[in-house]
């Protein structure tokens, strides 16, 4: 009887430990999901690059150009966190960046300032293809749109680099004849 006995208070003590007060809360996996892979604007904040603002000349120069001033408009909501422009289907935004080429003004159509615009392109195709994706790795997101803000950055620098390559006055030294 006493194995019996000791049997029993080991089992009263097994069960006494099994059960909790309080059941542990259950995560949704689908919202453990979304967290990981929810861009913040303290996310975007931590990012490390170089923005720069366009001088008085460049912004003189692209104040027509509209689809430009949409995505600088685009640009920042990004920086807060909203990625709604980019979960778009591809063919839409193959579409703006195609309009965006076109509608660029002549005054800034150069060599330097076109491989900008490439890079941009393919930082803005790249994003919209990622931020589409269920299963993306947070830190994957957040390094294409670094790349995308480090190519828009650039691309104001080469723009404001023109301008400012323009407005100097440089005069070569006139030769006498002796």
């Amino acid at each position: 009887m006493s194995s019996f006995v000791k049997q029993l208070v080991l089992f009263s003590v097994l069960i006494c430990f099994s059960c909790k007060s309080e059941p542990e809360p259950v995560e949704d996996p689908t919202e453990a999901q979304e967290k990981s892979y929810t861009i913040k604007a303290e996310d975007i904040e931590k990012i490390k690059y170089t923005d720069y603002v366009l001088s008085p000349e460049s912004s003189e120069a692209i104040l027509d150009w509209q689809l430009f001033q949409d995505l600088q408009g685009h640009m920042e909501l990004l920086k807060s966190g909203n990625l709604s422009f980019f979960r778009v289907e591809k063919g839409i935004m193959e579409e703006f960046i195609a309009e965006l080429k076109m509608q660029q003004p002549p005054v800034v159509v150069t060599p330097a300032i076109k491989s900008r615009m490439t890079v941009l392109e393919t930082n803005l195709l790249r994003l919209q293809n990622l931020s589409n994706l269920d299963n993306i790795k947070k830190a994957t997101l957040l390094e294409a749109i670094q790349e995308l803000l480090i190519a828009d950055a650039n691309f104001k620098l080469q723009l404001n680099k023109k301008f400012e390559k323009e407005a100097q006055q440089i005069q070569l030294p006139v030769k006498t004849q002796q």
